[in-house]
């Protein structure tokens, strides 16, 4: 089987002739390590991303476009950036921090969808085109998108008191990413991932009331016209303790789950057997402790754990439940993916 092949066989619940694997993203630093190639730093490096994934016998490949730029800079150096929708942010090296929102929330009828114009997409192109990976492209959701443009416990807070005008705001995000989508699709995209985290480890952020009427409604809509501009895969992402809404998330038509986070009470057997026949699964590794902390063996035990739970009837992707990140051993990537190429 092609990596596509692989790939499509799991979404459409069929077995293929091996795991398929893939990353939310690798963190540069780790990349380089395993490389052991100096690479630059930037979050989206062509030629290193693809390397990795070539070294760690992997299928997929998650990109995205975040357009952003410089409007000054601090005494200190550090950079103040805009982005396309609006808020401004202080950068240094390691660190990003908001500055200010696009607008107070009081002003909503006020905010303009971000521009399309600036969205190139020539990151997805070229992985469509130089690569035999299956490619995801990456946007944005309701609650990510806003709590990104607004302080978090501000977004949540507007919510619930000012419901009609987050919506408002919400509107015009959601017409963009869904423009985003299909741009995306254009340039070569297989599938496309909405990321947006909307749990801690015990449930979600917002109540359910909430999520009814300012959430589910957007995710199903993104869904639709998402799949009736090109049948593509569409999948949904979020860290956290999802159990209570997965019915809900079912409901608004995702193809798959990303994540599934065990340190939050996501088991992947009582998953599959509930929702394997209507959702990909993709992810579980935990982070937590098995990746970053423990032994070689316990990750090969716990990808081997995870693969006779979560593989027979196909809908299963590999990869941990969240990304690739800096702290992990270097040793424990590779156990899990020599582990992992043996089934």
């Amino acid at each position: 089987m092609t990596k596509k092949e692989r790939v499509l066989a799991a979404i459409h619940h069929q077995e293929p002739d091996k795991i398929p694997k893939g990353e939310l993203y690798i963190q540069p630093q780790i990349a380089n390590k395993l490389l052991g190639k100096e690479y630059p730093l930037d979050h989206q490096c062509f030629e290193r991303d693809k390397a990795v994934r070539e070294l760690l016998c992997m299928d997929v490949i998650n990109v995205g476009d975040w357009p952003e730029w410089q409007i000054g800079e601090t005494e200190d150096g550090k950079k103040i950036v805009k982005s396309v929708y609006g808020q401004t942010f202080l950068v240094g090296d390691e660190s990003k921090c908001l500055l200010h929102p696009p607008l107070d929330i009081e002003d909503a009828e006020e905010y303009e969808e971000p521009d399309i114009s600036k969205v190139t997409g020539e990151l997805v192109e070229r992985y469509a085109k130089e690569t035999d990976f299956f490619v995801f492209a990456q946007i944005g959701g309701p609650i990510s998108m806003l709590n990104e443009m607004f302080p978090m416990e501000d977004y949540m807070v507007n919510c619930i008191t000012y419901p009609e005008e987050t919506r408002m705001i919400s509107e015009k995000v959601i017409a963009y990413e869904i423009k985003k989508a299909k741009l995306f699709i254009d340039k070569g995209a297989d599938g496309i991932l909405i990321a947006d985290d909307m749990a801690f480890n015990t449930g979600t952020f917002l109540p359910p009331y909430v999520m009814e009427e300012n959430v589910y409604p957007f995710y199903k809509q993104m869904v639709q016209e998402i799949k009736a501009y090109r049948d593509v895969p569409v999948f949904i992402h979020s860290d956290g303790n999802l159990n209570k809404v997965m019915d809900d998330l079912v409901e608004c038509g995702f193809d798959g789950i990303q994540s599934l986070q065990p340190s939050a009470g996501m088991d992947i057997g009582e998953i599959k057997e509930k929702y394997g026949d209507r959702l990909c699964l993709w992810g579980n590794i935990d982070l937590d402790y098995i990746m970053c902390f423990g032994s070689t063996e316990e990750v090969r035990e716990d990808v081997r754990r995870t693969i006779e739970i979560a593989s027979p009837g196909g809908g299963f992707i590999l990869s941990t439940c969240n990304t690739m990140v800096d702290i992990i051993p270097p040793e424990n990537i590779l156990a899990m993916i020599r582990e992992a190429e043996k089934h």
